[in-house]
């Protein structure tokens, strides 16, 4: 339900816009911002209505939001963009509403319903705050920004756009898969879709790569970036090209007992250890790679980025101790309590409801049109890529599998292999593409960075201003898609200069066509190379992969407990 007073009904009056209220959101403030000037340290270079509010879903609930429009119709796109956060948000993403003001959007965006950094603290005894930042504030702050909107310019949006990377991904997959009817284009960027598996990957990396809180990481810098080397040596020249970067780790071979004691004794016995556990994933059980696996794990050639902190930086153990235990005192010690067994069945069950987006059934947002473009980066171990591949396969198991009785789905996913998903997403691939595309970045970490191109937006970094457009942004390709039918066959992934010149420019193609030399001219651009799509059997789909499909297809139904 959407309420409006009286005077907030004349199109074009900022003011007036504290007015509008929705089920859950009233507004604060609203007035108008002249340029220059600066919002929570960005720069707002165009004039904008800049609206305040607060969300209440919950007694428990204070999710503050930002709603910006432009001035006046003439000035906006009749488009609406969300900006999902990465971690644990807590606070605006004013950068990018800045940009979105710029570009002509409506843009809003939230603190997902705390304050605060990555400290996991307003997690404890505060249940209805993780379900807040796990699924419910950007369908408060989407509607809202759609009444305001109706409100301010007296006509509705015409078009509803997503964009999110890291938890921001896993954002954007909620949204297709529970509020399918609030966009039309969505970006999901690295997503964090399988939550809870990758939260206890989070976890397993913390110990493997820094055994003791506070110590020195099991493996240095300069060894890691060793092996990235070796990797590369063995794997580079696959793709046909020697230039730095591996088109598909997957395809890539390479022995890590070269280097330890058994080969050149650049790395110690357990230094080859710690490789081979970042490798093979979680598994059942800790030290014991050959108990069931749980989660899939880093790729060759992603060595120099792995993250020896990152979990303890990022408050996951605590998180769990919060949330899943409720307990402070005496404190939960993630390092002393935490197995891959029980513990992780546990954790599971408890946050699949509120932050898991891992069902293949997209029919109600595809139903209505919804198109969904997926990034990911190949040397990616915060959410190691491999699971937007399974998510791929998961949806073209899915078009096979929707009709069928569910007890028969269950009988088919319990005989899964690698060779019959590979035929399966060779025979329905193209129906998933019709509203599914996926584009694997190489030499990409977590949401950019690494040493490849990966300025294609949508949670990645961002492109100039000059290169927002279908062909170099994965938010203006999801609009052509969306408004003009015209889906993306290819992104061209940037490296830019400070002058905003690309220095190195690479197609990256749907999934699972690939970028491949054309046999002349510069390998920085992106015009001297084809996209080319093998038969996935050369690909070959592994054991691992079947974990996450299974966990997919067995987590269809899995919906929001409520809004």
């Amino acid at each position: 339900m959407v309420a409006l007073a009286g005077s907030a009904q004349a199109a074009g009056d900022c003011a007036a816009l504290v007015g509008v209220t929705t089920d859950d959101a009233t507004i604060t403030s609203a007035a108008i911002v002249e340029p220059p000037s600066t919002i929570g340290g960005a720069a707002v270079t165009v004039r904008i209505c800049r609206v305040q509010g607060v969300a209440r879903p919950s007694s428990d609930s204070e999710i503050k939001f930002e709603v910006w429009l432009p001035p006046s119709a003439a000035d906006w796109t009749r488009r609406l963009k969300v900006n999902g956060t990465g971690g644990y948000a807590g606070s605006i993403p004013y950068a990018r509403l800045s940009q979105d003001a710029g570009d002509g959007f409506v843009s809003a965006g939230s603190n997902m319903g705390h304050d605060g950094g990555e400290s996991a603290s307003w997690t404890l005894n505060r249940p209805e705050k993780v379900k807040d930042w796990g699924l419910r504030a950007h369908y408060s702050v989407a509607t809202a920004a759609k009444a305001l909107s109706q409100a301010f310019y007296g006509e509705p949006v015409a078009h509803a756009y997503f964009e999110g990377c890291s938890n921001g991904g896993r954002q954007a997959m909620m949204m297709a898969q529970n509020y399918p009817e609030l966009f039309d284009g969505i970006v999901a960027g690295a997503p964090s879709q399988w939550y809870p598996d990758l939260l206890m990957w989070l976890l397993w990396t913390g110990k493997t790569l820094t055994p003791i809180a506070g110590g020195p990481p099991s493996i240095s810098t300069a060894k890691r970036q060793l092996i990235t080397q070796r990797v590369l040596q063995a794997c580079d020249a696959n793709d046909g090209l020697v230039d730095g970067q591996i088109t598909n780790p997957r395809a890539c071979s390479f022995d890590i007992d070269t280097m330890g004691p058994a080969g050149d004794g650049s790395l110690t016995a357990d230094e080859v250890t710690v490789a081979k556990t970042m490798y093979a994933g979680t598994h059942r059980s800790w030290g014991d790679l050959r108990s069931a696996q749980r989660y899939t794990g880093a790729k060759f050639g992603s060595e120099a980025d792995w993250s020896p902190l990152f979990a303890d930086n990022g408050g996951y153990g605590p998180f769990i101790g919060h949330y899943v235990y409720s307990l402070l005192s005496p404190p939960y010690d993630w390092r002393r309590d935490i197995n891959w067994d029980d513990v992780y069945d546990h954790v599971k069950t408890v946050l699949s409801p509120a932050t898991a987006a891992p069902s293949p059934d997209l029919r109600r947002f595809t139903s209505r049109g919804g198109k969904l473009i997926q990034t990911h980066g190949w040397n990616d171990s915060v959410v190691p890529p491999d699971g937007s591949l399974d998510y791929f396969f998961a949806l073209t198991q899915w078009e096979k599998l929707q009709n069928l009785p569910s007890k028969v789905v269950d009988q088919h996913i319990a005989k899964l292999t690698p060779h019959g998903v590979a035929a399966t997403a060779n025979a329905f691939g193209r129906q998933v593409q019709q509203y599914h595309r996926l584009f694997m970045l190489p030499a990409t970490g977590h949401c950019g960075g690494s040493t490849g191109p990966s300025a294609i937006g949508g949670g990645m970094p961002e492109p100039p201003s000059a290169y927002r457009n279908a062909d170099y942004h994965a938010v203006s390709a999801v609009i052509k898609w969306v408004e003009q039918g015209v889906a993306p066959e290819k992104l061209i992934a940037a490296r830019f200069d400070a002058a905003g010149n690309p220095t190195r420019s690479r197609p990256v193609c749907a999934y699972p066509a690939e970028a491949v030399y054309n046999g002349s001219g510069d390998i920085n651009v992106a015009a001297n190379f084809s996209c080319r799509t093998p038969k996935l059997q050369e690909r070959s789909v592994t054991d691992s992969d079947l974990v996450n499909i299974r966990n997919a297809l067995a987590q269809r139904t899995l919906m929001l407990p409520n809004r």
